[in-house]
């Protein structure tokens, strides 16, 4: 079984700042914590720029978070958290599409000696939110759920017994691989699979795989979001379509799972919020023992929570201001904005 990647380093020190990065499909965003003052700063940028793949991109990033922590003066970095959408293995991302060129590259040394002595932990960015929830958000007190996050990409977690299932390769709950529910043998070009280079869930429901059908159906210029406001029979039918074909395969692993609650987050669900009740109406039609379908308390932000909880956990903390927490839960910014920054005290 593969667990996240931390490095202990040295003994981290109780005083100091917790450094929490989260990489997203589309935007990344940076805490910085100092545990004495009980006070974050946090930064929003585009994952993404034009020109930067690999390394430099990755670079980009940590320069932001540089900045973030310059911010706190001489006060010392004591542990790093960094959470990536794919398959952590080890040092390096694996199956993460989505990140610009992220995928083989050592990421444990680059993040390590961009913040020298600090011990440093990575892990999967939907895992951590799931580990986010339980520790503060909608699934606290649950011991099986699933976490599913609805962004650029689709993926979930699921909790069973009060543990995170990881699986034999860390790739658990990659639901974005899973066949569509819809599929046609007489049509092999639906077929296509992680073998071919594709994700046929993701690629049929998600924040990328919406966008391309609004531009599809609706023209050049419009996103996701117009698809759930469209009044076209023909957009709606299409749009049911992709929903109920995730919803679907939800409905499945609750079955599987059995579990007590399904908490959604993500950019896209936060956004759409017609949603939860065609997600809600099918699983109570399949599952027999239905659970609970909740909105996740760290709707658009569990991933960055989840990695200050990891990094709280490096550090040896054990809680942070609940200040800090629920003024965290307004964190937002438009995915168009290349750069944001927020201040949270607690004092």
């Amino acid at each position: 079984m593969h667990e996240p990647f931390e490095s202990t380093g040295a003994q981290a020190p109780r005083q100091g700042l917790l450094l929490a990065i989260d990489v997203g499909g589309t935007k990344t965003q940076i805490a910085c914590y100092d545990v004495v003052r009980q006070h974050m700063n946090t930064r929003i940028l585009a994952t993404h720029a034009e020109g930067l793949s690999g390394v430099p991109a990755l670079e980009r990033i940590l320069e932001a978070a540089r900045a973030c922590v310059a911010e706190f003066g001489d006060v010392p970095v004591i542990s790093v958290a960094a959470v990536f959408p794919g398959v952590v293995r080890g040092p390096t991302l694996l199956m993460a599409p989505n990140t610009p060129g992220f995928e083989n590259l050592d990421l444990h040394g680059l993040i390590a000696q961009a913040f020298e002595g600090a011990p440093v932990a990575l892990d999967n960015d939907v895992k951590a939110g799931a580990l986010a929830e339980v520790r503060w958000g909608s699934l606290a007190g649950v011991d099986n759920a699933i976490y599913l996050n609805l962004g650029t990409g689709l993926s979930a977690a699921a909790i069973a017994n009060g543990k995170l299932i990881r699986g034999h390769n860390g790739a658990a709950m990659e639901i974005g691989y899973l066949l569509s529910p819809f599929l046609d043998p007489a049509q092999p070009d639906q077929w296509r699979t992680y073998e071919d280079g594709g994700a046929p869930l993701e690629e049929l429901f998600s924040g990328s795989a919406l966008s391309q059908l609004a531009v599809e159906m609706l023209g050049s210029g419009h996103q996701a979001l117009d698809l759930f406001t469209s009044v076209d029979p023909q957009v709606r039918k299409a749009l049911e379509l992709r929903i109920v074909a995730c919803a679907v395969q939800v409905a499945n692993l609750a079955v599987a799972l059995d579990v007590e609650r399904i908490a959604i987050g993500g950019g896209l669900y936060r956004q759409a919020s017609t949603l939860a009740p065609m997600i809600e109406q099918l699983i109570q039609r399949v599952v027999p023992f239905a659970p609970k379908i909740a909105a996740a308390h760290l709707t658009h932000d569990a991933p960055l929570w989840g990695a200050l909880s990891m990094a709280m956990d490096a550090a040896g903390l054990n809680v942070i201001a609940q200040q800090v927490i629920a003024a965290g839960d307004a964190l937002y910014a438009s995915e168009d904005s290349l750069e944001i920054r927020h201040v949270i005290d607690a004092q």
